[in-house]
């Protein structure tokens, strides 16, 4: 038998009325579990905030009781240090021009460090730097400047920095930096007396004239050390190795070497090649050392032929020194012009026949001080090149000052 309308009407109203009360359910569930969400954001929201104050409190009193001073800046580099802090340590007012601080700065030292703070802000990256900043009791303190943009990425809002004493570091490493530089010193006239000795020996009969080769190799090994003994003590303690450029022409000076280190390897392949313009102005005597260490590396380490090349690239001189042969292992190369660091990481070589692992230190010390550049490219089946990039003419703020 069929509804009538009015049966329809009714059935109608009925199915409405339950599904506006499922929908009346389903939206008090969604509001009381929308409501204990909101109760276990608040309380994380305040355990956090519980967590940052204490981590702050716990920074601050950190900082209260170190030595460092911490100090921060405006997006555009203008620094804003704690003035008690800051009088503190070097009885001065901090001022408030957010550059006043780098008159606390030691004369020789402030050029550098605001070209590096601004170069760091520039590009919103950490900024390091090691300086003299006077002190209160009188004098100059060392001390280590680091700083790091906040964010660390994306458009920066501030910066944050702390500076810490290193006097008592800067002054250990001083002393022993003058203790190699005194050593090497007076181990000069001992080792020269003993080459000279050995030298007149050489003309006796032997058995005897082949222990006086032995000798003279010997000494002219420790004269060596003992030169980038010197070297390395005289650019540490005195801002760089120095130089002393005149007019003088990369292609002969090349071939002179090349020459040089043909009559101590004559069983070994070393070549030259020059193009263009080499001539400038340089050291020679400390430019043939680094072709000499280069080149004698890579007779050592290499197998033939070591090549040499000259070539002029815009206002620069290029020297490259190639040879086939093993790579140098990639793990050893961002340290290679570290002292104290061997010239190949795979070497199985006696300490005494690597020598002090000084010497590509010293090369890229005078290559900076000629205000080039010093590069490495090593790999398997391509052999190993550095390349040296020697400007023309070196500023005057390079001759002799290695940063």
């Amino acid at each position: 038998m069929e509804k009538t309308a009015q049966e329809r009407e009714a059935g109608d109203a009925i199915a409405e009325r339950e599904r506006l009360l499922v929908q009346l359910r389903e939206a008090n569930e969604q509001l009381v579990l929308a409501t204990v969400r909101a109760h276990e954001l608040a309380d994380e929201a305040n355990a956090a905030r519980a967590l940052a104050e204490l981590s702050e409190e716990r920074f601050r009193s950190l900082v209260m009781t170190s030595t460092a001073i911490v100090w921060q800046a405006t997006a555009s580099g203008s620094v804003h240090v704690d003035p008690e802090r800051w009088r503190r340590f070097t009885g001065a007012e901090a001022g408030p021009d957010g550059w006043a601080w780098l008159d606390a700065v030691h004369d020789q030292d402030r050029d550098r460090v605001r070209e590096a703070w601004a170069a760091a802000v520039a590009a919103a990256s950490p900024y390091t730097c090691q300086h003299r900043l006077q002190r209160r009791e009188g004098g100059y303190a060392w001390v280590l400047a680091f700083a790091v943009p906040i964010p660390a990425s994306g458009p920066v809002r501030e910066w944050i920095g702390m500076l810490t004493d290193i006097s008592d570091r800067v002054r250990v490493e001083e002393a022993r930096e003058r203790f190699i530089g005194i050593l090497g010193h007076d181990l000069r006239n001992p080792v020269a007396a003993i080459l000279m000795s050995a030298q007149l020996l050489e003309k006796i009969p032997e058995p005897y004239a082949k222990a006086a080769s032995l000798i003279i190799g010997s000494a002219r090994r420790m004269e060596a050390m003992i030169r980038d003994l010197l070297d390395f003590a005289r650019g540490r303690l005195g801002g760089g190795i120095p130089i002393a450029p005149t007019s003088c022409d990369l292609r002969m000076l090349c071939g002179q070497v090349v020459d040089e280190m043909k009559q101590a390897h004559p069983t070994r392949v070393v070549s030259f090649v020059g193009l263009g313009d080499l001539r400038g102005e340089w050291d020679p005597d400390r430019v043939a050392q680094v072709l000499s260490n280069l080149i004698g590396n890579a007779i050592k380490h290499g197998a033939d032929p070591t090549m040499v090349a000259g070539f002029e690239e815009g206002d620069d001189v290029v020297t490259t020194v190639h040879n086939p042969g093993p790579a140098i292992p990639a793990a050893a190369i961002p340290t290679l012009f570290e002292p104290f660091k061997m010239t190949r990481g795979d070497d199985r070589e006696s300490p005494v026949q690597k020598g002090l692992g000084l010497g590509l230190h010293i090369v890229s010390e005078i290559v900076r001080a000629h205000g080039g550049t010093i590069a490495v490219s090593s790999a398997e089946g391509s052999g190993t090149t550095f390349t040296v990039r020697w400007p023309r003419r070196p500023s005057s703020a390079n001759r002799g000052l290695a940063p």
